[in-house]
């Protein structure tokens, strides 16, 4: 037992069997603070299964004197090279603001230390975590122990009341579906590609890369390649949109996943045809809602986009970072340094 501000509290390794109980604790969050219960467990379990990620050496659990899960915090350090090592912090809300935001950070960034070993010593080493905008207890404790607010990200979403249009496409090119037997590792490549012009985007040896992008995309529940459009000059792919049966709170709405378009083919309409394609089918299939996750500060301008596209702001996400060594710093921070 460990007391934390007056109370007594269990402090334990999570094993895989409290896979269950997390995501009962992340769903009483979100429902506080959204009024939905948020991720369903099957996504929970597909993140759980990323290469690389120890369940039992990257998550911290608090449980009170009746063993329920009050607390829990993750290290997030699979990227090779681990530079930003990721803090995801979970507190129930009626045991908010009573020491164990701190606590548990205190124990991550000891945690996150260890990274530092995978990092050649000349690079720079920071934590990142991101804190729901409404929750001013999980904010608080961060600044207080020394983190930044750098940046943020939406939510955003579309509600359809009808079909929406068809869209038109520049000369030259066309869109077909995915074939998961022949396009599995061009479209890695090419998401690669483009989110090299993306905040916080780490270079990865390709293979680690591929697996990880595999696992994720069609790891789960939620992956269905009927829903991946590719939009090709000959046969060269210039732009896609990967969707995903079911979005992060609601299984009766549709989510994109990832879109993107090279470099040079941007400016000219395929991201909202795509972003169109994707929409005109999630209604065929009777859902009415789509969303995606972006950063609110895109370097590639895809929040103009997407407002364009008919989205709007659904939720906010803070992004924090604390510095635990400095050094060269290697992920993208702007449009420039992704050229270099």
């Amino acid at each position: 037992m460990v007391e934390i501000n007056n109370k007594q509290y269990q402090i334990r390794q999570a094993m895989k069997e409290d896979i269950v109980k997390i995501h009962a604790l992340e769903e009483k969050k979100s429902t506080h603070y959204h009024g939905v219960p948020g991720f369903s467990l099957e996504i929970l379990q597909n993140a759980y299964g990323e290469p690389g990620f120890e369940i039992e050496k990257s998550i911290l659990l608090v449980e009170n004197g009746e063993d329920n899960l009050v607390a829990e915090v993750e290290v997030w350090d699979v990227d090779n090279p681990p530079v930003h090592p990721y803090i995801w912090l979970s507190v129930d809300p009626d045991f908010e603001g009573q020491g164990l935001e701190e606590y548990l950070l205190d124990w991550a960034e000891e945690r996150a230390l260890e990274a530092l070993d995978r990092v050649e010593p000349e690079l720079r080493v920071s934590l990142r975590s991101n804190s729901i905008h409404e929750n001013h207890h999980s904010i608080n404790a961060k600044l207080a122990a020394g983190y930044k607010n750098i940046r943020h990200s939406f939510r955003m979403s579309i509600e359809m009341e009808g079909l929406p249009p068809d869209p038109t496409w520049p000369e030259g090119v066309s869109i077909r579906m995915y074939d998961p037997e022949k396009d599995a590792r061009k479209v890695f490549e090419v998401d690669d590609e483009v989110f090299q012009d993306h905040f916080g985007y780490v270079q990865e040896p390709p293979e680690e890369g591929f697996k990880k992008f595999m696992h994720h995309m069609t790891g789960g529940d939620r992956y269905d390649p009927s829903l991946w459009y590719l939009v090709v000059d000959g046969e060269e792919i210039v732009g896609f949109c990967l969707g995903s049966k079911y979005g992060l709170e609601d299984k009766e709405s549709g989510w994109i996943s990832s879109l993107g378009v090279k470099r040079n083919w941007r400016r000219q309409g395929i991201a909202l045809g795509l972003l169109q394609t994707a929409f005109r089918e999630f209604y065929k299939r009777g859902k009415r809602k789509v969303g995606l996750g972006v950063d609110a500060e895109s370097l590639t301008g895809a929040t103009d986009l997407y407002t364009k596209a008919g989205m709007s702001v659904l939720r906010q996400f803070d992004l924090f970072e604390k510095e635990l060594r400095p050094g060269i710093e290697v992920s993208v921070t702007s449009l420039e340094a992704s050229e270099e």
